[in-house]
């Protein structure tokens, strides 16, 4: 038995539209004109047969040559390869019964790619087994297209408040702490007359305020990068390092220093300028002051492509971190961190939460007197 064609006016009766309605609706209408507009393709199996059917509005859909006979064999070639699991679980629960809809990716005879709702259901005789399966499935690219962009933007603001938080807590708690125990010995001064006390409240007070002047610096890198248009922008990697290093090796820190780069791999990249600047000049900065004492200082810059995914690692030889440190500054949360723990660690800290509040990843890999890894997922 072949699968017979499925009219709209069945469809109508089935939710109990009137007779007058369905005729208005018909005597207008024909199935591919009503397929055409809701770009809509309808398909079918026939089990007894072994034979599939795609209707006109499929065939323009799926792009396949006027010759082309659908077989069950190939059906699955019209699904993008990590939707294909998806689609052989749906079809073989509709075989046994079990209608479906769902959005799925889908794929052409030509390859391209395209987000579909389809739905099925199964076909019975009037002894009620099932003899085939038949379906629509629709166009909705633009659609998703609209949506997966929505997700994006909704994601990216959550990334942006959470990393507003953090500035809020960092402002208040360590700002706070720094000026109050300024205070405090402020007033111990005035009490003190001995030339030694005074002395080593002269250093408390230096190291307060070099304290203090850290942590207003990450404010003000924090505040500078919050105030910038963040739109991504297409970037030679190359071109952000030169600017970078130009920066970095007027400073004293880059002497007895050898870089090594390598940006073949991935060249180009969509991210936000003053993002991916900085991010880069407080990782070199970083392994420049980590240094080992015993050796030349070489650090590796490159990047690399994998799974889709794009890479910028940062490498030297320094004296390392150990497994606690490591796992220290990437569980640290606005929370969490403590100023007064581990200032210096205060710099990743900041690189890792602008990272992730933009949707990427950054990971930490060394050990101890062996150097440091340092990896951004940039896209």
């Amino acid at each position: 038995m072949l699968l017979k064609k499925w009219s709209y006016s069945n469809t109508l009766a089935s939710k109990n539209a009137s007779p007058d309605f369905i005729r208005f609706l018909c005597d207008r209408y024909s199935y591919e004109e009503l397929s055409e507009l809701t770009l809509s393709g309808g398909w079918g199996v026939d089990f007894e047969k072994k034979q599939s059917h795609f209707d006109k509005q499929a065939r323009k859909m799926l792009k396949v040559p006027s010759s082309y006979t659908p077989t069950l064999k190939d059906g699955y070639r019209f699904y993008a390869p990590d939707e294909i699991e998806k689609a052989t679980i749906l079809f073989n629960s509709c075989a046994q019964g079990k209608s479906f809809k769902t959005e799925i990716k889908m794929m052409t005879y030509t390859g391209a790619v395209f987000y579909a709702r389809a739905q099925g259901k199964a076909i019975k005789n009037e002894h009620g087994k099932i003899i085939g399966i038949r379906g629509v499935f629709q166009n909705i690219e633009i659609e998703k297209g609209k949506e997966l962009k929505l997700q994006e933007s909704l994601k990216r603001i959550k990334g942006h408040n959470k990393w507003l938080h953090q500035l809020a807590h960092i402002v208040s708690h360590n700002l706070n702490a720094q000026i109050c125990s300024l205070q405090l010995t402020s007033r111990l001064i005035d009490l003190e007359g001995s030339t030694q006390d005074q002395e080593e409240l002269t250093s408390k007070i230096k190291s307060i305020s070099d304290n203090l002047e850290c942590t207003l610096k990450h404010f003000n890198t924090i505040t500078s990068l919050q105030n910038v248009h963040k739109e991504p922008k297409r970037l030679l990697i190359q071109e952000v390092y030169n600017e970078v290093i130009t920066k970095i090796k007027q400073s004293t820190y880059c002497k007895r220093t050898i870089f090594y780069t390598e940006f073949s791999e991935v060249e180009v990249v969509e991210y936000i300028p003053i993002y991916l600047k900085n991010i880069l000049l407080h990782l070199i900065i970083n392994a420049l002051k980590n240094k080992h004492p015993d050796r030349e200082n070489e650090i590796n810059i490159f990047t690399y492509e994998e799974d889709g995914k794009k890479y910028l690692v940062v490498k030297d030889n320094g004296v390392g971190l150990d497994q606690h440190k490591i796992d220290y500054l990437l569980s640290r949360t606005y929370k969490t961190y403590s100023y007064g723990e581990d200032k210096p660690g205060l710099g990743i800290f900041l690189i890792k939460s602008q990272v992730e509040a933009i949707g990427g990843s950054f990971f930490i890999e060394s050990k101890l007197g062996k150097g440091a890894k340092f990896t951004v997922q940039l896209e």
